[in-house]
């Protein structure tokens, strides 16, 4: 059985040829803009190779619980999905935010590769963090 995180971010993983990254982020405000910073850290990490860097400053404490408990090596699960991906192209399209809890509706690739998915986050202080992803329906 895969990972959350792996399947999370297998989903998000997009194959085909590279683009220059671009911060959706900017097109919010405030909570908002820090909701979608979580996603384009996600972007940035994956394009860095940076897998250590999604399991310590991305992810929920909760889903970070998940993989532990069904005996998953967070940068191990990250590193391998970074592996199987050729970029990684994501936009955030939507934020939404109810109390400690927000969803971003996020767009990977591009063309006829498209692909609309919703991230939930929680809010840990003053940042959020991935705590799940909802495949489209």
């Amino acid at each position: 059985m895969r990972s959350a995180i792996l399947l999370c971010l297998l989903t998000l993983a997009v194959t085909g040829c590279g683009a220059a990254a671009t911060d959706s982020a900017k097109e919010f405000k405030g909570e908002q803009q820090k909701v979608a910073a979580t996603v384009e850290g996600l972007e940035s990490a994956a394009r860095a190779d940076e897998a250590g860097k999604v399991c310590t400053t991305l992810l929920s404490g909760a889903l970070l619980a998940t993989l532990k408990k069904q005996g998953t090596n967070c940068t191990t699960a990250v590193g391998d999905a970074f592996d199987d991906a050729d970029t990684f192209d994501l936009s955030v399209d939507e934020v939404n935010i109810s109390g400690e809890k927000a969803t971003a509706k996020v767009t990977s690739g591009r063309g006829s590769s498209k692909k609309t998915d919703t991230l939930d986050l929680v809010q840990d202080g003053q940042t959020w963090k991935i705590a799940s992803l909802r495949a489209a329906s």
